[in-house]
């Protein structure tokens, strides 16, 4: 099942690290007001209701709908790309999802001690990396490469995925180019679909070592210069774990983790300020992290974005491994807890991602 709702989600942890602290708030909220109306059911009354794009979302036009296309593109495509790993390599075990250019390459060199920027030559490749345990070896992970699109038109989808097939090439582990996935999301008036190129299954895809001492080792990593850089695969995926961890926490208010993981190149770009956390109740068990509220439709929404209550104590802490330890337990009830969730109640919506993320909106 594929929720408009998850999509919105992913949307907001994947971009969260973007964007400095004082628009974060305003843009959240721009995103929520626009995006919880975008999508209407559609039901002909043979076979589950299909989603469609509503009567507001419609109205929608010029640049502004193709930055609406984009941010679902990347919503959809996140969520479609977990699942498909998921599906592949690591059903039940956690999943993270880091951008590369916030935190892995940061566009410049140092040289003699001055600050240079390099040209850039990211378009040749994924805006995504994802890291997931190997449940066949505990402390491997897998990594894969994703390039999320959107459009409105089905047409256009298919030039988006030859585009991204090629960027999905754009860097190479220890002279390999990871499996990878590149989506296209289709927002179209009449339904919302997409396209993607999917892989075969590589029965030869590798896992890579990571340690407590390989993450410490690697908190000052930067993505080396150049078209398309072969690059080491235990600092590359100890630094991915470094900055999921830092994601993870930058998403539910912990400072303090997100100061402690976050490779240098992704603390030059973030400025936030303390905000009040709060702990709050959800299917997925106890979690941690910041709310915001506005008025809506004279209603009152309230949206809460948290971290697993365990999983963010034990980000605070120093221990790698400990973390790890917390988020296998919590995929695992997460994978547990889907099947409980109701969906009858449309004004109390909870969302989650095996890495420990807990999303919520309550309309009151």
């Amino acid at each position: 099942m594929i929720r408009p709702f998850d999509a919105l989600h992913e949307l907001s942890y994947v971009t969260r690290p973007r964007y400095q602290d004082d628009i974060l708030d305003r843009y959240a909220q721009w995103g929520l007001m626009r995006y919880l109306g975008f999508f209407d059911l559609a039901h002909d009354g043979s076979g589950p209701p299909e989603l469609k794009v509503s009567d507001a979302g419609r109205k929608i036009a010029g640049n502004q709908r193709r930055v609406t296309s984009e941010d679902m593109g990347i919503g959809f495509g996140a969520l479609l790309a977990r699942r498909w790993f998921a599906g592949t390599a690591a059903a039940g075990w956690p999943i993270s999802i880091v951008d590369i250019d916030v935190a892995l390459d940061d566009g410049y060199v140092y040289a003699g001690g001055i600050r240079q920027p390099v040209r850039k030559t990211g378009s040749r490749r994924p805006d995504y990396l994802m890291i997931a345990l190997d449940p066949t070896t505990r402390d491997h992970y897998r990594v894969r490469m994703v390039e999320c699109k959107g459009t409105i038109s089905s047409g256009h989808a298919i030039s988006q995925l030859a585009s991204a097939a090629g960027q999905l090439g754009g860097i190479t582990v220890a002279g390999r180019v990871p499996t990878g996935i590149a989506i296209s999301t289709i927002t179209g008036s009449n339904g919302v679909s997409y396209l993607a190129i999917d892989p075969e299954d590589d029965a030869s895809e590798p896992s890579y070592w990571v340690t407590p001492d390989t993450v410490e080792q690697v908190a000052n990593y930067q993505l080396p210069v150049g078209d398309r850089p072969n690059v080491s695969p235990t600092a590359l995926v100890s630094a991915s774990v470094r900055a999921s961890w830092a994601t993870l926490a930058d998403f539910g208010g912990n400072l303090d983790a997100l100061e402690k993981w976050a490779p240098a190149v992704m603390r030059r770009r973030l400025d936030r300020r303390v905000r009040e956390r709060i702990t709050f109740e959800t299917p997925f068990g106890t979690a941690r992290g910041t709310s915001i509220s506005f008025g809506f439709d004279q209603q009152r929404l309230s949206v809460r974005y948290g971290i697993d209550r365990l999983i963010d104590d034990r980000i605070s802490q120093d221990r790698a491994e400990r973390i790890t330890e917390a988020q296998v337990e919590f995929a695992s009830r997460m994978s547990a807890s889907q099947n409980e969730i109701s969906l009858d109640n449309l004004n109390d919506l909870h969302s989650a991602t095996s890495d420990g993320s807990i999303f919520s909106v309550t309309l009151e």
